[in-house]
C-alpha cells in the first residue's frame, strides 16, 4: 500500500506542478505584450526579452515536468521564476496579509519543485 501511495503521490505532484507552469505559460503566449508591460512596470530591464524568457521557460519546463522528462533539470527555471516573483512582486506590500499568502503559495511550489528535482520524475514518467 505504501508503495502505491508513493508512486501515485509522486505522479500527482508532478502533474500538478507541470500544469501550474504550462497553463499560465500558454496563456501568456497568447498575449505576450501583457507580460512585457507588466515586467516593464515593475522596472525590469529588457522587459520584452525577459517576457519571452519567462513564457518559454514556463511552457517548456511545465511540459517537461508534466510528462516527466529531464525533471531534475526542468525544475530549475521554474524555481528561479518563483523566487524572482516573490522578491519583486509578492513582497511589495508587506502590510497586506494577502501578500504573505501569495508568498506562502510560491514557497509551496518551490518545495514541490525541489522535491521533484531531488527525487526525480517518479515511476510514471517518460524519462523512467
Amino acid at each position: 500500500m505504501e508503495h502505491n501511495c508513493k508512486k501515485w503521490g509522486h505522479l500527482g505532484l508532478r502533474l500538478t506542478l507541470g500544469l501550474l507552469f504550462l497553463v499560465p505559460g500558454l496563456m501568456k503566449l497568447a498575449a505576450p505584450g501583457m507580460i512585457t508591460g507588466f515586467l516593464a512596470s515593475k522596472g525590469f530591464p529588457a522587459a520584452g526579452f525577459l517576457a519571452w524568457v519567462l513564457i518559454l521557460s514556463e511552457v517548456i519546463c511545465g511540459a517537461l515536468i508534466l510528462v516527466g522528462y529531464q525533471v531534475k533539470w526542468a525544475v530549475l527555471p521554474p524555481i528561479v521564476v518563483l523566487v524572482v516573483a516573490i522578491l519583486t512582486v509578492h513582497l511589495g506590500d508587506v502590510q497586506n496579509p494577502m501578500r504573505w499568502i501569495d508568498v506562502l503559495f510560491r514557497l509551496v511550489g518551490i518545495s514541490g519543485l525541489l522535491f521533484l528535482g531531488g527525487a526525480g520524475a517518479g515511476e510514471y514518467a517518460v524519462d523512467k
